[in-house]
């Protein structure tokens, strides 16, 4: 009986940290394996960079049309889907594989990281 003890807490446990990982504040969550999305700012983002098809599917087609029209008022070849920042400063950079705290600091943010560049199973 105690091995079955164990194996409840580990799953408990285990439950617990992945559920941790989804909510990383009020507005910025991982909605699905590999993508996070900012409620404030109004984008979802994967491996690749902000992508229109997950911010239409997570956070509905006005948050994918104002996306459009910030990319139109600038022109596609001045906004960079690749590099960006959320509403709570972490800045992510997917051409190197990284988030880290804000654009001008370089301590990384682990469980961004982990969510958008970690190989999937």
């Amino acid at each position: 009986m105690r091995p079955l003890i164990l194996l409840q807490i580990a799953l408990f446990v285990g439950f617990g940290l992945v559920q941790a990982k989804t909510g990383f504040n009020e507005t910025v969550y991982s909605p699905d394996r590999g993508v996070i999305c900012d409620k404030k700012a109004g984008f979802c983002v994967d491996g690749y960079g902000i992508s229109m098809a997950f911010t239409e599917m997570f956070l509905g087609k006005e948050a994918q049309d104002k996306v459009m029209a910030m990319i139109d008022e600038v022109g596609a070849d001045n906004f960079d889907t690749q590099r960006f920042s959320f509403s709570n400063k972490v800045y992510c950079d997917t051409k190197a594989k990284q988030c880290t705290t804000d654009r001008f600091n370089t301590t990384p943010e682990p469980e961004y990281n982990e969510v958008l560049f970690a190989p999937s199973e």
